[in-house]
């Protein structure tokens, strides 16, 4: 990129410690962004794995646990998938697909841009696993 832009990625691992888990990433990804320097641009948050996902939303006791209701109910495990004759994953892998890996914030002033209640949280659904997750963050200084 011209112009004193570029390109900054760290690389982390998070632990999960249940099956159906949520945990906040906020800070780390923060912390990424600070690291980079980039005052401009924007922050991908991805976690490469096919059985978790990343989502943006408040991160407080109850709202929590209705994550994982949600999902349950929407998605159940055991619910008859095929991939279950597999390996009994099969809700995990369709919840992180309709959910999703990933989600990109911008980045302005040096600081992550986000909602007064907003969080980036790494939901798991075939835990307890060590999760990767890369921050890649775009711009400029």
């Amino acid at each position: 990129m011209e112009g004193g832009c570029r390109t900054f990625r760290k690389t982390l691992h998070v632990q999960t410690k249940r099956k159906f888990d949520v945990i906040r990433v906020t800070e780390v990804v923060e912390e990424a962004v600070r690291e980079s320097g980039i005052r401009e641009g924007f922050a991908l948050v991805f976690i490469p794995h096919a059985t978790a996902a990343v989502i943006l939303n408040e991160y407080e006791p109850r709202i929590v646990e209705d994550y994982i209701t949600w999902i349950k109910r929407v998605i159940p495990p055991g619910g008859g998938w095929k991939h279950d004759e597999i390996d009994s994953n099969a809700h995990a892998h369709l919840a992180s697909a309709f959910i999703g890996q990933s989600r990109v914030l911008p980045v302005s002033e040096g600081l992550l841009v986000r909602g007064t209640w907003q969080e980036v949280l790494l939901l798991e659904f075939d835990g307890p696993r060590s999760r990767t997750l890369v921050v890649e963050v775009v711009g400029c200084g």
